[in-house]
């Protein structure tokens, strides 16, 4: 896939996650700069939550490679509180991990595979005033390139080989 096919596609992914939400308008997307090896981070939330049910579902498109997620929310009263009841990436539930009023659902080095639309629903209850954030980290699979040492010794290789053809003795055939 081209450069430029990939940028356009992911601006059309990270469109599509920003127009996701109908039921909460202050849902955001924020794309992070392509590194050269061609990851990127992305960052998502639902801030001001109003309503007390959370039925948020993301579809977007992600290069072949491996992601990994986390999602956060935070307590501070109870109208803030939001208990999930499932965090899913393509139906791969998220590792659910509280620390004092912070709850983290986690999901490490999912596969992904470009051409197939990738699907992040996030469901819970919440108090009227809630909000979440999360990040996705992505890592491009990359074909392997040999080092320039192996490629040195198979040129070296090649080299030997058409030496000892050149040198080699011709005999005469006797008919």
């Amino acid at each position: 896939m081209s450069l430029n096919r990939f940028v356009l596609s992911l601006a059309a992914s990270v469109a599509a996650l920003a127009m996701a939400s109908a039921a909460s308008a202050a849902t955001y997307i924020n794309m992070g700069p392509v590194g050269a090896d061609g990851g990127f981070t992305l960052t998502f939330g639902n801030t001001g939550i109003t309503t007390t049910v959370i039925d948020d579902q993301f579809n977007f498109d992600l290069p072949t490679g491996t992601a990994d997620f986390v999602v956060t929310s935070t307590m501070s009263t109870s109208s803030q509180n939001i208990t999930w009841s499932s965090v899913a990436f393509n139906g791969i539930e998220f590792t659910p991990m509280v620390v004092g009023q912070n709850e983290f659902r986690l999901l490490n080095d999912v596969g992904v595979s470009a051409g197939a639309t990738q699907i992040l629903t996030l469901k819970g209850v919440g108090g009227g005033n809630a909000s979440y954030s999360g990040v996705v980290t992505f890592a491009p699979s990359m074909a392997a390139v040999p080092e320039p040492a192996t490629w040195a010794l198979m040129i070296s290789g090649f080299a030997g080989a058409g030496a000892m053809l050149r040198r080699r003795q011709r005999t005469p055939v006797m008919a």
